[in-house]
């Protein structure tokens, strides 16, 4: 062992003197089959590539906007400067090794506030969808992302036409301009980038007690031996926290790979197949404690969650998808639960398909009884599969809601309701099936201030339109100086410091001078209620229900198939 660790670092010092001599800035000889261009550009590609087990990989950003990082594996692992195929260098496992950036520079962008999107099987409806922003006094720009892949010969197509103003080379007065968007119109749209130029930057790899430095441009991987794919462990500090300030020590498989970010920073990114990736998504999303056809649905819904995505998310970024709350929460091997593991080998390779659309399957804590139509949450069209519906069997439910809550039945949803599936869910989420909650107008006045409202004290709060589930659409607010609509559910919510959902009744409280002194809130769900409800999806399987009902309950329409 000892003779093998020695042959290791004298082969780890010849081939590092050989990579900083032969890919270092300005080399010109023994070029590789695949440059270096060649492979950022591969990087950035909405395409797929696959494990030997015919796992699609999928790059998850895990830790950017960083100088360095550290990393401890387990096991020996290969320094691949030009990826898999090129020469290797072979290092110690159980040490400490530091990769930093150096002579960095920034890459070059564009900068949409995407407005509107339509599936592509949808265009013939981009004139209407054009038209109603110019009536508003935007002229939107038009873009299609995604692409048609091919999977073990199941084609699906994630190409998506996104609307979107701005095009600004400043990502701060897209971000402000987001906000004004957001603030106004109810959007969710996010950023849409578009590379000018990729970033550049010396990526450096050093180990603790370890006689190798390796050097190389722009990107440097790091994978296991050949045949300890499964047992590889990197234990990566320094990873921001999902829901609190500060970060955390995770562990991670698959390989590792260091390039520059957007701003010339180092991004560490995880590649590893998806079913690996959802093994470490799940435990995160539902209760590990759930039954397993509750499990299975919510593994086919993240499966879905992660595919619809390819080519979509992050396109002028070198991974796919953050792990994080912007995309979905990875929380690597040590969060990993056998019961959630069980569901997703239960149900690998399946996803949800409209058509020939992989269908983007939002999902919410708990609908409070009815689900939602996606757009009068979300400034989008119409999804067939996403409209809203008693979260019940139809049979426990009053006529009078089976077709929607309306105005005038509110009161009576919110104090009867009837047996939906999340109400007596054996999960502690059941508890939000119904809320009260009691807020003071300054939370409302900053939050008004701050999006640019100036409406003065607070003298009225009226709901102008509600969703079919009776979920807010519209609300005015009107003032001493003025009044203000708030579009859309999640402004809403935010507007009075974060409701748990935007279905809810409000008494108001004035003083004698007719000012807002409290604000009484009754109300159902946590969460936006589009898609499946969870707690509902537990109260199902608890009755019986196979992931297959619970899904087809869920999302109207859909065909469960195997994409590998």
């Amino acid at each position: 062992m000892e003779d093998r660790k020695k042959r290791a670092m004298v082969m780890a010092c010849t081939l590092c003197a050989l990579m900083c001599a032969t890919w270092g800035p300005g080399a010109g000889a023994a070029q590789p089959t695949l440059s270096t261009a060649d492979r950022l550009r591969m990087l950035y590609a909405p395409q797929l590539s696959f494990t030997a087990a015919g796992d699609p990989l999928i790059r998850l950003g895990l830790l950017e906007d960083v100088r360095s990082a550290k990393f401890t594996p387990n096991e020996p692992i290969r320094v691949l400067p030009n990826g898999e195929g090129g020469p290797e260098v072979e290092l110690p496992g159980g040490k400490t090794y530091t990769v930093s950036i150096s002579k960095a520079k920034p890459g070059e962008y564009t900068y949409w506030v995407v407005i509107d999107r339509l599936p592509v099987d949808q265009r013939g409806r981009a004139g209407d969808v054009k038209n109603r922003w110019l009536q508003r006094g935007h002229i939107p720009e038009r873009f299609e992302v995604g692409g048609l892949f091919a999977v073990r010969g199941q084609v699906f197509d994630s190409r998506t036409i996104l609307f979107a103003v701005g095009g600004t080379k400043s990502r701060k007065k897209a971000r402000e301009l987001q906000t004004k968007m957001r603030a106004k119109y109810g959007i969710e749209g996010g950023l849409h980038s578009q590379l000018v130029t990729h970033p550049e930057g010396l990526i450096t790899l050093e180990g603790a007690g370890v006689d190798a430095t390796v050097r190389h441009r722009d990107i440097l991987q790091i994978s296991p031996l050949s045949g300890r794919e499964d047992e590889i462990r990197y234990t990566i500090p320094g990873i921001k926290k999902n829901y609190k300030e500060g970060t955390m020590t995770r562990t991670y498989t698959g390989s590792l790979i260091f390039t520059p970010d957007r701003g010339g920073d180092l991004v560490v990114i995880n590649s590893l197949g998806a079913e690996k990736v959802l093994k470490g998504v799940v435990p995160a999303e539902i209760y590990a404690s759930s039954p397993q056809p509750a499990l299975q649905a919510q593994a086919i819904a993240a499966r879905n969650e992660i595919f619809s995505a390819v080519g979509v998310r992050n396109l002028a970024d070198p991974y796919m998808l953050r792990a994080d709350v912007m995309d979905q929460v990875y929380g690597g091997v040590g969060v990993e639960d056998p019961r959630t593991s069980k569901a997703v080998d239960a149900t690998r390779g399946q996803v949800m398909f409209f058509g020939k659309q992989i269908i983007e399957a939002f999902y919410s804590s708990n609908a409070g009884g009815f689900t939602e139509n996606n757009e009068n949450v979300w400034a989008m069209e119409p999804r067939a599969y996403l409209r809203g519906r008693p979260d019940a069997d139809m049979s426990k439910v009053p006529v009078a809601f089976r077709d929607g809550i309306d105005e005038d039945e509110l009161d009576a949803f919110l104090t009867d309701g009837f047996d939906a599936h999340s109400k007596g869910a054996p999960v502690s989420s059941s508890k939000l099936f119904r809320w009260t909650r009691e807020v003071t107008p300054d939370k409302p006045s900053k939050w008004l201030r701050d999006a640019g409202y100036k409406v003065g004290k607070l003298k009225n709060v009226e709901v102008l339109s509600r969703g079919v589930s009776g979920r807010v659409v519209q609300l005015k607010v009107t003032g001493s100086k003025g009044s203000a609509v708030i579009e859309r559910e999640l402004n809403v919510r935010r507007l009075f410091g974060g409701l748990r959902s935007g279905l809810f009744l409000v008494d108001i409280e004035k003083n004698s001078r007719g000012y807002i002194t409290n604000l009484k809130f009754r109300g159902a769900g946590f969460g936006h209620g589009v898609g499946m409800c969870q707690t509902g999806a537990v109260g199902m399987a608890a009755d019986g229900k196979t992931a297959a009902q619970i899904l087809n309950h869920y999302y109207k329409g859909v065909e469960v198939k195997g994409l590998y």
